[in-house]
């Protein structure tokens, strides 16, 4: 039997591309977007390729779709293997903290952190039964001068130590789910306005590094890995405090 995994705002982007990538290797895809029409067209165009594909609707900001969704996985596709948690805001990417405006953090917040946070605990139980395996997006959150939009970081701070919080969580239980997060580095992608520069990469090889860690046969329980082909020089300059 092929593997599954789903995929949240994989319509676009680095979530297509991780989709696409997969099912060229045989995985059965669950497609989660919002909104319909875009979710069925993306899904007719991995299909077209002979991908095995299917839209599960899936809103970070409406946990009602996230609890349909689970119910509609477990009865469908009970074998899910892994869940990518790909969707995610970056808010206003340019304000100063004293400049944000606060629905905007609370946006970021809702989406990187609530959103997700429900996506863990509706699927864990599906993945339990299976082994399985939660990857998140995310990226470096130390504040440096040449990467520091305020409410993508902190949001995406609460959820790298929520990850490690289920991990020690999981691991008590003894429950037969692992749980990372997975920097891809600089993407060029519609959340930064497909910016160009010598330290982002295509869409298609940040994908490639998720993958990775989706396919890896060793353990990343709790970790926030960021050893699959990040570039040495953005690398120092991410990492750098």
């Amino acid at each position: 039997m092929a593997n599954t995994v789903l995929i949240t705002g994989a319509n676009r982007g680095i979530g297509f591309a991780v989709a696409q990538q997969l099912g060229e290797k045989g995985w059965t895809i669950l497609l989660g977007a919002r909104d319909q029409g875009r979710g069925q067209a993306a899904v007719a165009q991995l299909q077209a390729a002979g991908i095995i594909a299917e839209w599960i609707k899936i809103d970070l900001n409406d946990p009602e779709t996230i609890h349909t969704a689970a119910m509609t996985v477990a009865q469908a596709h009970p074998e899910l293997k892994v869940l990518v948690n790909n969707a995610g805001i970056a808010a206003d990417m340019q304000a100063a903290p004293l400049a944000t405006a606060i629905n905007d953090l609370q946006a970021a917040l809702q989406v990187n952190v609530v959103g997700t946070f429900a996506m863990i605990k509706a699927f864990t139980p599906i993945l339990q039964r299976n082994s399985g395996r939660i990857v998140n997006l995310t990226i470096p959150v130390n504040a440096t001068r040449f990467f520091h939009p305020f409410s993508y970081v902190i949001s995406k701070t609460a959820l790298n130590k929520m990850i490690k919080l289920f991990a020690q969580s999981f691991k008590a239980q003894r429950l037969p789910v692992e749980i990372c997060g997975m920097m891809p580095g600089g993407v060029s992608t519609d959340l930064n306005g497909h910016r160009q520069s010598p330290f982002i990469r295509p869409v298609a090889e940040g994908a490639s590094a998720v993958i990775k860690v989706v396919v890896d046969p060793r353990h990343h329980q709790g970790q926030i890995v960021t050893n699959y082909g990040l570039l040495p020089g953005l690398k120092r300059l991410l990492f750098q405090h």
